[in-house]
């Protein structure tokens, strides 16, 4: 539910609540509808479409579908976090709980994760080591200009804010990449 407070914060009230019942009637008549077709017919963006999207299929009004997009992303994150989870995975991909639970069984399904009882997972394959890291990190900041900050590698890898910091300060120092808007306690 945390997505659907970014719309209150971007919306009136009156203005959000709307849209959801206009999306509601939406779903009755087509359940296999797209972030696509609610952006069209509702005259919103795209972050909102997707953002009112997991909230239908997180009350079981749509069947969210999932992009082989959302699976590389899955896969990054299950590979670059020590203690990966379905809460923390949605939360890191931005999605909704639902496409966050589909995801994970389409990564046991590719025998990427063994899912436990509580929904922690349990890698079949090796963690990625800080080499691994470096290495990923190379090509987003290849992507970005030549970039390490840590909200940048946090949004992109799919890591926790710890290590995003660790691996930054890396980037700065030994790779000489650019650490944008960097807090002056930090320097």
């Amino acid at each position: 539910m945390a997505d659907i407070e970014k719309l209150y914060n971007h919306r009136k009230p009156e203005d959000v609540l709307m849209l959801l019942v206009q999306a509601s009637s939406m779903a009755k008549k087509n359940r296999e509808l797209g972030w696509s077709d609610i952006q069209n017919t509702l005259h919103i963006g795209a972050g909102e479409a997707v953002i009112i999207l997991d909230w239908l299929a997180d009350n079981n009004e749509a069947h969210p579908k999932i992009s082989k997009h959302w699976v590389r992303a899955g896969r990054a994150y299950v590979r670059n976090n020590p203690l990966p989870s379905l809460a923390t995975m949605a939360w890191m991909l931005e999605v909704g709980k639902r496409r966050a639970f589909l995801i994970m069984q389409e990564l046991e399904r590719r025998k990427l994760i063994r899912i436990k009882e509580d929904f922690t997972f349990e890698r079949v394959g090796r963690m990625a080591s800080f080499n691994d890291l470096v290495r990923q990190m190379k090509v987003v900041a290849k992507r970005f200009h030549g970039r390490c900050e840590p909200s940048l590698l946090i949004r992109t890898l799919y890591i926790e804010p710890y290590t995003a910091t660790r691996l930054a300060q890396y980037g700065e120092e030994c790779l000489s990449l650019r650490w944008k808007n960097r807090p002056k306690d930090m320097l």
